[in-house]
């Protein structure tokens, strides 16, 4: 778990990951000069992220656009506050939030895996793809995003080069049993792959039938973090 966002008045520019194509709710924004208290800002979004985790999302809703109305350009409250809107289905204001979180956040992991996941669960895949590479170039050992570009890749039909390297990276990065068993079943109806560099591939099994792919998706909070670091 690392950091979250949420967003004022702007219209947002293109920051790799397209915007989606979906029916805006009414939204209220902070204000369009706001205050720069970033320490409150910091503070309120640690206690929107525990709201989170204990799944009080609509106080959470609250703390995090108190953290914003604090600093509208504290990164970390914009993706923390699209995660609750993407877990109360509100696809547009999540997508909005994790948007204005990578334009502060360039290099941050995980407002762009989370972006794909508001893509992949609205079908648009191949967007999906292109915010997952994106996510997995910031950070090339991130398991969760490693789960969720192979995933993709896997509901494409894809049994390129890249499909199998993914899922070979899924079963010897993932501490998730399900997933680990996922990747090892999809690799035995690609064929036998070869394991990579020195690592040791685990033995392959063969599914009776096709495998689901793992129920849970991996979403990426952020913790607040200190305003140098943004």
């Amino acid at each position: 778990m690392r950091r979250v966002l949420l967003m004022a008045v702007v219209a947002l520019a293109t920051v790799g990951c397209q915007k989606p194509t979906l029916s805006p709710e009414n939204y209220e924004t902070a204000a369009k000069d706001p205050r720069r208290d970033t320490e409150t800002a910091r503070l309120e979004t640690a206690r929107g992220l525990r709201l989170i985790e204990s799944r009080d999302l609509e106080e959470a809703e609250k703390v995090l656009k108190g953290a914003l109305a604090a600093d509208v350009f504290y990164g970390p409250a914009h993706n923390n506050l699209g995660l609750v809107y993407f877990h109360q289905k509100r696809l547009y204001l999540a997508a909005l939030e994790f948007q204005y979180a990578i334009k502060l956040m360039p290099s941050a992991t995980e407002p762009k895996n989370n972006l794909g996941m508001v893509f992949e669960s609205i079908g648009r895949l191949a967007d999906a793809e292109r915010c997952y590479d994106e996510a997995l170039a910031a950070e090339p050992d991130n398991a969760q995003v490693t789960e969720n570009l192979a995933r993709v890749c896997v509901r494409m039909a894809r049994k390129d080069a890249k499909t199998r390297k993914l899922l070979q990276d899924v079963v010897v990065k993932s501490d998730r049993p399900d997933w680990v068993k996922w990747a090892k079943e999809r690799l035995v109806t690609m064929g036998q792959p070869e394991p990579a560099g020195d690592r040791t591939l685990p033995a392959l099994t063969t599914p009776a039938e096709e495998t689901p792919l793992p129920p849970q998706p991996g979403m990426a909070p952020l913790p607040s973090v200190n305003p140098a670091q943004t």
